[in-house]
């Protein structure tokens, strides 16, 4: 079984995003000045939010699939909207209170 070319060529990228932070962790040159430990320590902060993003939108997608898939919920979603609703009533009789 072969794999297909873009999933390696993902796993490369990902791979390679992972290497410039570990060597300047680790010390290695020409990663061990101080500039160069900062720049990489930024741009991993950026590659790391905006995985965080594409990820948080991948979720929702697949959440707003299901739910529109199956146009009911699950019982622990069930359990979760009622939750909120009973939150959501509290809330409300807290700012009713004189």
């Amino acid at each position: 079984m072969s794999w297909p070319k873009r999933y390696i060529a993902a796993i490369v990228v990902i791979a390679l995003f992972a290497l410039v932070p570990a060597l300047a962790y680790l010390g290695v040159p020409p990663f061990n000045n101080t500039a160069v430990f900062l720049g990489v320590n930024a741009a991993s902060l950026f590659i790391l939010l905006v995985f965080g993003v594409i990820g948080g939108a991948f979720v929702g997608m697949l959440l707003a699939h299901r739910i529109l898939a199956n146009r009911e919920f699950s019982p622990f979603e069930r359990t979760v909207m009622e939750g909120l609703a009973e939150i959501r009533e509290r809330l409300d009789a807290l700012e009713k209170r004189p």
